[in-house]
């Protein structure tokens, strides 16, 4: 099974678990720019950058699943969230234990489920919160790594109808968030930053290009909605932090940030880079 089955297939199954009791499910991550190139595609809708230049979107054995503020801090929505995943075959990572989960398929196969959350704003009262983690305050076994820089992550989501086969091989529709611009673009640039140097972390390539396909795939109003909300919380840390990003790795075609987006083998050397970079400096202009 293709990596890009593997994760509908899993993002399927957990949405027949939860749904029911009205969770939502807000796709991050490398596979929601996926989910978002394929709904702009196939609805042929006008983008910043034409959609026949795009990078291919580029495959991920990863789940990146912000769950809201409300469920994140209550012990029972994520009762729920953890008994779905220990039916599913869900095991713990030991090292990021009860918010990364991974799932093994068949051999040389698996496919990773890590939860976030943004800020709590309101539910900060009910939760408990460490350096990576939040929790509910009575302990149900499950966390969300924490997201700080993600402003805005539950606002203005882009509804997407995904269909396909559960694990069981029942048909099953589902309907998933993609977090809009501003968020995606926040946590892209800060994960970029953190990761440039990183040969773990591919120097961090994924992000870098991410940037450009968060960019690129923006139509004329999610561009106008985004930079009035840089202009809104131009003073707060995460966009604060975004600006010197932007100012310091992509500030012309020989920056580290173009450097390493030009690394990534799925970047096409037909993009129009300029306009990139001319939209990308103007979104985050106050």
């Amino acid at each position: 099974m293709e990596t890009l089955d593997v994760l509908k297939t899993s993002l399927l199954d957990l949405h027949k678990e939860v749904a029911r009791h009205g969770i939502r499910l807000i796709v991050g991550g490398g596979y929601g720019l996926y989910l978002k190139q394929q709904l702009l595609q196939s609805q042929h809708i006008e983008t910043l950058l034409d959609v026949e230049i795009w990078p291919e979107a580029r495959a991920t054995n990863d789940l990146d699943v912000f769950l809201t503020a409300e469920v994140a801090t209550d012990s029972t929505s994520m009762k729920v969230i953890r008994s779905a995943l220990d039916k599913l075959g869900y095991l713990e990572i030991e090292s990021a234990k009860f918010y990364q989960f991974v799932k093994p398929l068949r051999v040389g196969q698996q496919v990773k489920l890590d939860l976030l959350a943004g800020p709590l704003g309101q539910y900060e009262e009910r939760a408990k919160v460490d350096v990576r983690r939040v929790r509910p305050r009575r302990s149900v076994n499950l966390h969300a790594r924490r997201v700080d820089e993600a402003l805005c992550i539950e606002e203005s989501c882009t509804e997407i109808e995904v269909d396909g086969c559960l694990s069981s091989g029942e048909a099953h529709e589902a309907t998933v968030c993609v977090p809009q611009s501003f968020s995606y673009l926040l946590m892209k640039l800060w994960a970029f930053r953190d990761r440039k140097d990183d040969a773990d972390k591919d120097m961090g390539r994924h992000h870098a290009l991410d940037v450009l396909c968060i960019v690129a795939m923006m139509t004329r109003q999610e561009y106008e909605e985004t930079h009035h909300l840089f202009s809104m919380y131009a003073e707060q840390e995460p966009a604060r932090a975004a600006r010197r990003t932007v100012r310091e790795c992509f500030a012309d075609d020989n920056a580290i940030g173009m450097i390493r987006m030009r690394e990534h083998q799925l970047f096409r050397r037909d993009i129009d880079i300029a306009a990139f970079l001319r939209n990308l400096h103007a979104l985050l202009k106050r």
